[in-house]
Protein backbone atom coordinates (compact mmCIF):
# COMPACT_ATOMS: atom_id res chain seq x y z
CA UNK A 1 0.00 0.00 0.00
CA UNK A 2 1.43 3.49 -0.90
CA UNK A 3 1.87 6.00 2.02
CA UNK A 4 2.69 8.91 0.56
CA UNK A 5 0.71 11.41 -1.58
CA UNK A 6 1.40 12.15 -5.25
CA UNK A 7 3.28 15.50 -4.47
CA UNK A 8 6.03 13.56 -2.37
CA UNK A 9 6.27 11.06 -5.21
CA UNK A 10 7.05 13.49 -8.03
CA UNK A 11 9.47 15.37 -5.60
CA UNK A 12 10.93 11.84 -4.79
CA UNK A 13 11.42 10.66 -8.88
CA UNK A 14 13.11 14.27 -9.34
CA UNK A 15 15.78 13.67 -6.87
CA UNK A 16 15.75 9.64 -7.99
CA UNK A 17 14.67 9.20 -11.42
CA UNK A 18 13.19 6.17 -11.78
CA UNK A 19 12.27 5.43 -8.49
CA UNK A 20 8.46 5.28 -9.16
CA UNK A 21 8.88 2.60 -11.40
CA UNK A 22 10.71 0.79 -8.76
CA UNK A 23 8.17 1.80 -5.87
CA UNK A 24 5.37 0.29 -8.59
CA UNK A 25 7.77 -2.83 -8.73
CA UNK A 26 6.86 -3.47 -4.99
CA UNK A 27 3.22 -2.05 -4.73
CA UNK A 28 3.01 -5.34 -7.40
CA UNK A 29 4.49 -8.55 -5.28
CA UNK A 30 2.64 -11.24 -4.44
CA UNK A 31 3.92 -11.52 -0.89
CA UNK A 32 3.22 -14.85 1.37
CA UNK A 33 1.08 -13.86 4.37
CA UNK A 34 3.06 -14.54 7.75
CA UNK A 35 2.84 -17.49 9.36
CA UNK A 36 2.55 -16.22 12.42
CA UNK A 37 -0.84 -14.16 12.66
CA UNK A 38 -1.73 -15.10 9.02
CA UNK A 39 -2.17 -11.44 7.87
CA UNK A 40 -1.08 -10.60 3.98
CA UNK A 41 0.32 -7.47 5.08
CA UNK A 42 3.67 -8.14 4.86
CA UNK A 43 6.72 -7.07 3.26
CA UNK A 44 10.36 -8.20 1.52
CA UNK A 45 12.95 -7.29 3.33
CA UNK A 46 16.15 -5.35 1.72
CA UNK A 47 18.97 -4.61 3.67
CA UNK A 48 20.92 -0.97 3.42
CA UNK A 49 20.51 2.41 4.07
CA UNK A 50 20.68 4.89 1.85
CA UNK A 51 18.85 7.58 0.46
CA UNK A 52 16.95 5.95 -2.56
CA UNK A 53 16.22 2.75 -0.26
CA UNK A 54 14.61 4.93 2.26
CA UNK A 55 12.60 6.59 0.13
CA UNK A 56 11.59 3.36 -1.24
CA UNK A 57 10.76 2.15 2.41
CA UNK A 58 9.12 5.19 2.67
CA UNK A 59 6.76 5.03 -0.12
CA UNK A 60 5.35 1.51 0.36
CA UNK A 61 4.48 -0.64 3.06
CA UNK A 62 5.99 -3.67 0.89
CA UNK A 63 9.17 -3.01 1.71
CA UNK A 64 11.23 -3.51 5.29
CA UNK A 65 14.49 -1.70 4.92
CA UNK A 66 17.60 -2.70 7.52
CA UNK A 67 20.51 -1.24 8.40
CA UNK A 68 22.48 -4.11 7.98
CA UNK A 69 23.07 -7.89 6.99
CA UNK A 70 22.25 -10.25 7.41
CA UNK A 71 19.07 -10.51 7.03
CA UNK A 72 16.32 -11.64 10.02
CA UNK A 73 14.12 -12.85 7.71
CA UNK A 74 12.93 -12.47 4.05
CA UNK A 75 9.93 -11.09 4.57
CA UNK A 76 8.39 -8.88 7.64
CA UNK A 77 4.87 -8.75 8.89
CA UNK A 78 3.55 -5.40 9.19
CA UNK A 79 0.65 -6.15 11.62
CA UNK A 80 3.31 -8.62 14.35
CA UNK A 81 5.99 -6.71 13.41
CA UNK A 82 8.04 -10.50 12.39
CA UNK A 83 10.21 -11.55 10.08
CA UNK A 84 10.00 -14.69 8.48
CA UNK A 85 11.50 -16.92 5.91
CA UNK A 86 14.85 -17.13 4.96
CA UNK A 87 17.00 -14.53 3.07
CA UNK A 88 17.27 -16.17 -0.54
CA UNK A 89 20.92 -15.37 -1.00
CA UNK A 90 20.37 -14.89 -4.90
CA UNK A 91 17.76 -12.49 -4.88
CA UNK A 92 19.08 -8.76 -6.06
CA UNK A 93 18.27 -5.73 -3.57
CA UNK A 94 18.07 -2.40 -5.10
Amino acid sequence: MLKLDQARMDQMERQYPGILEQILVFEKLELPKCPECESTNTAEVQCGIIGRTMNLAAATTKLRLVANGPKPGRYFCNVCSKFFGKPDPTRLSF
